[in-house]
């Protein structure tokens, strides 16, 4: 089961990657992606049955309420995603005849802005137990240092492209529609996309990490 959580959830942050490069892949196929992407956010949630049960046992310090948050806003942000692609379909649910307004838009704007940095966030709660793990097998290896100055530069890259891509506009709803550069490589696209996620990731990381110490 931990094996096929694994596969499932590795599977669903690829395609939430490509998601985000609308202009990159055909709408049809985009339309795709994200009803695949949602089953796979529903099997998830099944296979993880257990965390619903032990909502109400133990108690409840900082770490445990924002991880509570964090996911409750990233399934709002999903649910949103959604109901918004359904509203603004063009392919899949077509045969709903839902006219496209500008209100479907502009949810589907912001949520899955939200949704992509929500999973960065989720991403990041749950490095702590690898980073210890790579930390020890990198530990006095020669390999230690060129590591750490990789990941340094991997996360200026990440901050660089968030700045670039000004994700708090389409957070904030500060825009009306996503404006995409159409001259760029799609694997630079994806590699920006890519280093946002480490960006958020490792700084989630850290500051859960303080968190506990501080605990």
């Amino acid at each position: 089961m931990k094996k096929l959580r694994i596969i499932i959830d590795i599977i669903m942050f690829i395609l939430i990657i490509i998601l985000m490069g609308y202009h990159i892949t055909d709408n049809k196929i985009h339309e795709y992606i994200g009803i695949t992407t949602f089953v796979l956010f529903i099997i998830h949630h099944i296979i993880n049955y257990r965390y619903y049960k032990n909502l109400f046992k133990g108690k409840y310090n900082f770490g445990r309420v924002f991880s509570l948050v964090i996911d409750a806003l990233l399934l709002i942000a999903m649910l949103g995603t959604m109901i918004s692609s359904i509203m603004i379909s063009s392919e899949v649910f077509a045969f709903l005849n839902i006219t496209t307004t500008n209100i479907g838009r502009r949810l589907h704007l912001v949520a899955t802005s939200w949704c992509f940095i929500l999973m960065a966030i989720h991403i990041g709660m749950h490095l702590n137990a690898f980073v210890y793990k790579m930390k020890n097998k990198l530990k006095n290896s020669n390999f230690e240092y060129a590591v750490y100055v990789i990941l340094i530069l991997v996360i200026i890259y990440g901050i660089y492209a968030f700045i670039k891509h000004r994700l708090w506009q389409d957070m904030l709803l500060l825009v009306d529609f996503k404006f995409f550069d159409y001259n760029q490589s799609p694997v630079m696209f994806y590699l920006e996309c890519l280093g946002i996620v480490i960006f958020i990731a490792s700084f989630t990381c850290l500051i859960t990490k303080l968190i506990n110490k501080k605990k």
